[in-house]
């Protein structure tokens, strides 16, 4: 259980007062519960054996003195250095639910993207940070002594016409790196096309943009889905303006000729496929073909099966412990449908297969949601308005019916004779869905979601086998997902950012998250590890997040992007040192986009590491693989996209390593 802790205080909230009488939830806990009172004269009361269900009043004068133990804090895994950036998330405002009353929330304030890449070919990683409408893309050069520069000038010092939103970053064809930033249109109109921005960053220039229709642009993602040696981009299609929440298109384009190229087939497949939220490319079957994995608004995890660079969705059977509705092969992927906000894969399990992790709302907001009683929203365009008109609904177990999750006059603004029809708030307290739905439910569409916890699905091959993230990974809403050793101990751990406070006027802002850093044991499974041990401690609304080691010292760093906010930067410092593995691919992708590596030491096997050209939250982690060794490392196995397989002997001592498509050790930039 959770330290759970008061403070019993007199007043001092606003213009009101509270019962002097504290109350903790003990949850399934039976025993070996304490309670600790410290009184405001330093003396404490300690009760042991403490049980649920029981009133226990606790005396002062039976307090004794009490003396802080003297001993140090340990010293948390990371330092915060933001210092080093100064930079601020610039966001504009604007009336989401003027368009659309009924929202549950607003779509306005979902950035930014974040991406660490060598931009300039010095061998070091550099930061790129997104920016909303009016500011301006962020790229710190970095110095190789621990700081930072801005690059300014040219393109980079112009505003951006709308909101950025995935990032990006990709070498090819010999060129310097280019970044790839999504341009939204929501705030405009599906009318207006949303589109990709490609930055020059060396020359401070824009070169090409890319149309992608009346869907506003969400996640980006890179890899070789076809193994030809050229780079592909999947660009999602988040939400149309004023159709929320009808599905969205994304689409597929092909790097050929020095140019990017709609893939007409693959998009097809990707027409109206859902609010796009999360994406990433990864070979969940170990073909060398990477499969494409979406984060899905109101829908599943999607899968979309690659066969030699050819897409089609698959829906793998699914068991969740927590769901006893669901168990394979009777239940699938597509029966667990959420909020999902961002994905990406890790092998969770050191069995070798790539695992999924998937962050959603949580399970602490209004909402409630699972397989049998599930959020839902009813929408349609009941009245003249052109954009559709939304109604939240959610199952009441004590009538055993649908019921609207919010007030008359707010289901009103959707349906405008529900006056006329619920003449009193007592008449319309107890109507049912059906009854207020009335004649316009010949036009009403609806979606569900069957659950809004942050999970992670173990390959099993087969089918996935689903679990809950811990209970602290279900405090606040979660975007950003990474994977790594962020302390060194050879298992991958998950970092994920987290809160939004862009709701509808009724619901108070979810911030219950200060950024959570979640230990594995190598099982996957996890534990919360305490802001005061990891030094993660960021209060706003996180967004974008990506870790690299940019100061190559053999240890996991982080950057988180707040919306709004500045943005925070995070030095590793206590982590176990790794190796740092670079790959030399083809020209066209010459960072080895798509690839997995592993460690061998001796006959055991590390997990598998994925180098993924975007993935969690509109983000990109370094292309530049850290990878634990909790022992001396014999020799590195590399898959390179295609299929192909290399084992390449580790010499001893050695920090950092480079192996080209032959698997031969090339000399580091």
């Amino acid at each position: 259980m959770p330290l759970q802790s008061q403070e019993v205080i007199a007043g001092g909230r606003y213009m009101a007062g509270a019962d002097t009488e504290a109350m903790f939830a003990p949850g399934n806990v039976a025993e070996n519960m304490t309670l600790e009172v410290v009184w405001r004269t330093g003396k404490r009361s300690l009760v042991n054996g403490v049980k649920a269900n029981r009133a226990y009043e606790i005396e002062e004068a039976a307090a004794k003195d009490f003396t802080p133990s003297a001993k140090p804090h340990p010293q948390p895994f990371f330092e915060d250095i933001s210092g080093l950036i100064e930079h601020v998330h610039q966001e504009n405002e604007f009336n989401d639910f003027e368009r659309q009353p009924g929202l549950p929330r607003k779509f306005s304030q979902l950035g930014p993207g974040v991406a660490w890449a060598d931009v300039d070919g010095d061998g070091w990683d550099d930061l790129i940070i997104g920016s909303g409408k009016g500011g301006r893309l962020a790229i710190f050069r970095n110095d190789n002594h621990g700081g930072f520069k801005a690059i300014a000038g040219g393109a980079l010092d112009q505003p951006a016409p709308r909101d950025q939103s995935g990032i990006v970053v990709w070498r090819g064809d010999g060129k310097p790196a280019r970044v790839l930033a999504g341009s939204a249109n929501y705030e405009e109109a599906k009318e207006v096309p949303s589109g990709v921005q490609q930055f020059d960053p060396l020359s401070k220039s824009i070169e090409v943009g890319l149309t992608n229709s009346e869907s506003s642009i969400g996640p980006l993602a890179l890899t070789d889905m076809d193994g030809d040696g050229n780079l592909d981009l999947f660009v999602g299609g988040r939400v149309i303006a004023g159709r929320y929440p009808e599905a969205a298109s994304s689409r597929v384009y092909r790097h050929l000729n020095g140019a990017w190229q709609l893939d007409e087939e693959n998009t097809r497949v990707l027409e109206k496929i859902g609010l796009v939220s999360g994406a990433v490319w990864s070979d969940l079957d170990g073909d060398g073909y990477p499969e494409l994995i979406l984060a899905c608004e109101w829908g599943p995890i999607r899968i979309f099966q690659n066969d030699h660079g050819k897409l089609s969705e698959t829906n793998l059977p699914l068991s969740v412990a927590s769901f006893p509705t669901l168990h394979a092969p009777r239940s699938t992927l597509h029966d667990l449908t959420g909020w999902w906000n961002g994905v990406t894969t890790g092998d969770l399990d050191g069995d070798g297969h790539m695992d999924i992790i998937a962050s959603n709302w949580g399970l602490n907001t209004p909402y409630r949601a699972n397989p049998e009683t599930p959020a839902i929203l009813y929408y349609g365009e009941f009245g003249d308005g052109g954009a559709l008109d939304l109604i939240e609904a959610e199952y009441d177990p004590d009538r055993k019916a649908i019921v609207p999750r919010r007030m008359r006059e707010k289901v009103a603004e959707a349906l405008p004779d529900v006056h006329g029809r619920f003449t009193t708030h007592k008449a319309f307290s107890v109507a049912n869905m059906d009854e207020i739905l009335g004649s316009h439910q010949a036009a009403a569409h609806e979606v569900r979601a069957s659950t809004l916890a942050s999970m992670v699905f173990l390959n099993r091959t087969n089918h996935f086998d689903g679990q809950l993230l811990p209970a602290e990974a279900q405090f606040a809403p979660a975007f950003s997902v990474n994977v790594g050793d962020f302390d060194g101990y050879g298992y991958e751990d998950i970092f994920l950012s987290q809160n939004f406070f862009a709701n509808q006027p009724e619901i108070p802002r979810y911030d219950a998250g200060r950024g959570l850093l979640l230990r594995g044991d190598g099982t996957g499974q996890f534990a919360a590890v305490p802001g005061q041990e990891s030094g993660i401690k960021v209060y706003g609304e996180q967004r974008g997040a990506a870790a690299a080691d940019f100061d190559q010292d053999g240890r996991l760093d982080l950057v988180v992007t707040q919306n709004g906010a500045p943005t925070k930067l995070f030095r590793n410092v206590k982590a176990k040192p790794g190796l740092r593995v670079r790959l030399a691919g083809p020209p066209g992708n010459p960072d080895g986009i798509g690839a997995q590596m592993r460690l061998f030491f001796g006959e055991r096997a590390g997990p598998v590491r994925e180098i993924h050209g975007g993935s969690g939250y509109w983000s990109q982690d370094s292309t530049v693989m850290l990878l634990s060794v909790p022992e001396t490392p014999s020799r590195i196995w590399v898959r390179w996209p295609g299929g192909k397989v290399t084992t390449t002997p580790i010499p001893d001592q050695v920090k950092e390593i480079s192996v080209d498509r032959d698997g031969k050790l090339i000399p580091n930039p």
